[in-house]
């Protein structure tokens, strides 16, 4: 059993090492002093990064732990640094991100005296959190931030919520730490009943299709599931972090074809997404003649209770596409067209692109800003999307080579993730592409921790797609009214010398042919650049969700 001395902050530290845990993301705050001291003293230090909004601090850690798949953890002090936080709490929520956020909070023994920024924060994360609680003794601190962490990381993952009095996290007593702290939460492997049913469905479908989400890749599964789908020969649909299991290119990726796919198949298996929105809600197939539908999720919380479904497993991933594929053995080959229908459609849809991307037209469309982009991107680049219209192209457009490296909102669809997923990007890769697509909407709310990337030397390519409107607002409402209010911004807002104004480096792009020599300047500059691009609000196209 190890032994703790010193303080409570110090313990606290301690503990989140031992998870794998390399970085602090905060705002400071007099009520959590300790933490930083903690981190300061403790062997190695823990780096701490100090940004401009907790929001940011928490998106930061958020992108940590979705990109490696470790936890991430911020620290943010009493009142209102904990308010702040909390949509950034909200949204890896419903990413499923492992992540610990420690909170200040007034001392005990002046509760209901009104002391400074004194409030109980517990029931505002409660309900978007695994657990919130508050601990009160300074010999429980230890124990709490164990328990903190490996709550988080127990499928299916997601946020905890833990914060400390004053008293506890400045005190000091001798604490002993339970002999498995730090060691990481077994995954069930699930029913083999419940796999032997999804391979019989599978045996008997002619046109099935498997989509793929983030839990894929949190799960560590990408490599088992890549080989499931090319044992089986399933046709596949990525989303999230989910892209680039199968590489683009690859003969059974069928994303591009997915209204195709996901109008006539009759056996619709998902694995590691939620049946949400960004899923027709579990409805596939034709109207008369709906598709079965399979749910696969980590944990038996995560199976879908608002559709009907013809199978389910809960359990560890990489244990089921195993599982799957040997069950299944040699598959009958189905409906032998369907393959290469979805090939031509997925063909089909990249060539109706092709001229958008080398477009010409002034203003700037957008399509033209990605065909630039695609070219320079290097297969291990950290692709960051925050934003709605802008942002809706790379959804469709861009098809990582290798897992885990896209990173959006996510279902919640909250902008402002952008700078601190970025931080959290540049940290967790220091030596790869990292590129932040903006709108010029989601810019304003997180454009000022550029300052962040700038003290703390982190280099970040930023793209603003700059219609001067919020343009996933403005059309719907016109459609609806006939007219819109609220969706205008400032034409032509200098966003790059906002970047400039913060020691970073940037430039105003007007034209097409800008475009490319603005990328090259911008990935070899060695600092955070923003290449603001003036773009055409009335471009038109077939959008799909970026978190899908």
């Amino acid at each position: 059993m190890t032994s703790l001395s010193g303080h409570a902050g110090t313990h606290a530290v301690s503990v989140a090492q031992r998870y794998g845990v390399t970085s602090m993301f905060t705002l400071s705050g007099g009520h959590v002093f300790p933490l930083y001291d903690g981190a300061v003293k403790a062997d190695p230090p823990l780096r701490l990064v100090d940004v401009r909004h907790e929001q940011t601090a928490v998106f930061a850690a958020e992108a940590t732990a979705r990109l490696t798949r470790t936890p991430g953890l911020a620290v943010v002090t009493a009142g209102p640094g904990v308010t702040n936080s909390v949509s950034a709490v909200t949204g890896a929520w419903f990413n499923g991100a492992p992540l610990v956020v420690l909170g200040g909070r007034a001392p005990d023994y002046l509760w209901g005296s009104g002391a400074l920024q004194e409030m109980d924060h517990v029931p505002l994360l409660a309900p978007v959190t695994k657990r919130a609680w508050t601990e009160h003794a300074v010999a429980g601190v230890a124990g709490s931030v164990d328990e903190a962490f490996r709550l988080a990381l127990t499928p299916h993952r997601g946020p905890v919520f833990c914060d400390f009095p004053l008293e506890a996290i400045y005190g000091e007593d001798a604490v002993d730490l339970p002999p498995d702290a730090g060691r990481m939460p077994m995954e069930s492997a699930p029913d083999d009943r419940d796999v032997a049913a999804i391979a019989a469905l599978l045996a008997a479908a002619r046109r099935p299709v498997l989509v793929l989400g983030s839990d894929v890749w949190l799960d560590g599964a990408e490599t088992a599931a890549r080989v499931s789908a090319e044992t089986l020969r399933l046709p596949v649909i990525a989303n999230g972090q989910a892209r680039g299991v199968l590489p683009r290119g690859h003969s059974l990726l069928a994303t591009r074809a997915r209204a195709l796919a996901l109008a006539e198949a009759d056996l619709v298996i998902v694995v590691g997404v939620p049946l949400d929105f960004r899923l027709r809600y579990g409805s596939f197939g034709p109207k008369d003649g709906p598709a079965a539908v399979v749910h696969v999720a980590d944990s038996p919380a995560g199976i879908a209770a608002h559709c009907p479904l013809a199978a389910s497993a809960a359990g560890d991933l990489t244990a089921f596409f195993t599982a799957l594929a040997a069950a299944c053995g040699q598959r009958p080959a189905g409906d032998p067209g369907w393959l290469p229908r979805l090939q031509e459609a997925a063909a089909a849809s990249a060539a109706a692109d092709r001229p958008l991307l080398s477009s010409d037209a002034a203003p700037v469309h957008p399509m033209r800003i990605y065909g630039e982009l695609l070219r320079v991107l290097d297969d291990d680049a950290v692709v960051i999307g925050d934003g709605g219209d802008f942002v809706s192209f790379a959804g469709r457009l861009v098809e990582p080579t290798i897992p885990g490296r896209w990173l959006d909102p996510g279902p919640y669809g909250c902008l402002g993730t952008g700078l601190g997923y970025a931080i959290g990007a540049r940290l967790a890769y220091p030596s790869s592409q990292v590129v932040l697509l903006l709108g010029d909407g989601a810019a304003g709310l997180s454009l000022m921790d550029v300052d962040t990337l700038v003290r703390h030397n982190l280099p970040v390519v930023m793209i603003v797609g700059n219609n001067s409107a919020w343009g996933l607002e403005k059309e719907p409402m016109r459609a609806v009214y006939g007219y819109d209010v609220a969706a205008d911004l400032r034409p032509g807002t200098r966003y790059d010398e906002v970047v400039r104004a913060l020691g970073g480096a940037g430039e105003l792009v007007t034209a097409p042919g800008q475009i490319a020599p603005a990328l090259q300047r911008a990935f070899a500059s060695g600092v955070p650049y923003l290449i603001n691009v003036i773009t055409d609000v009335a471009a038109a196209y077939p959008r799909t969700t970026t978190g899908v």
